[in-house]
């Protein structure tokens, strides 16, 4: 299963360096034209604030999910037994699984009433409708990302199921176990 979340993670940074590495070198060129030729790129600020930013902003999502980056309050959990934390971590999966089912709904059909009006970006005639799936496409993943970890906390048991790379897995321990042994000299 690591492997799978492993790959998707990169899937997903690459995808979201892609547009954010668009971005500024659309941002540049538009700035550059704008000061050299006094003609500046149609649009760029439509496109960067309807196009880019929601890219960047939406993929980050099951992205920081994937690599445990969600902010997370343990303060009564990790006092409790290890079966207690996987049935509270269970419980948050579901609910965060419930959430995102209802973006996922209301987003897809938000997406179809922007694609039904051939949304655009204000008064431009840039058209901004086919981001909107993306919401729902994105909270669809989080959703069975939240599935596969009751799924897979249900299995195991291990409520520590990080997203690592096989090298990182077998590297870790190793590291531990040369600090631990520079303070015990």
């Amino acid at each position: 299963m690591t492997r799978v979340n492993a790959g998707m993670d990169k899937v997903l940074s690459v995808l979201t360096a892609i547009a954010v590495v668009a971005m500024m070198l659309h941002v540049v060129a538009h700035a550059l034209m704008r000061f050299f030729l006094n003609s500046p790129l149609y649009g760029t600020n439509e496109i960067v604030s309807f196009w880019y930013l929601p890219i960047v902003a939406l993929l980050g999502i099951p992205a920081a999910h994937l690599q445990k980056e969600h902010i997370t309050v343990v303060l009564l959990v990790e006092t409790l037994g290890r079966k207690v934390q996987n049935v509270f971590l269970v419980f948050a999966c579901l609910m965060g699984a419930l959430v995102s089912v209802g973006f996922t709904i209301f987003g897809f059909q938000e997406a179809l009433d922007k694609m039904s009006m051939g949304a655009t970006a204000g008064v431009t005639d840039i058209v901004t409708w086919p981001v909107y799936f993306l919401v729902p496409l994105v909270f669809l993943v989080l959703a069975a990302l939240y599935i596969v970890d009751i799924w897979v906390v249900a299995r195991t048991g291990d409520a520590d199921n990080d997203v690592r790379t096989d090298e990182k897995a077998e590297a870790e321990p190793q590291a531990e176990a040369e600090s631990l042994d520079e303070t015990a000299r």
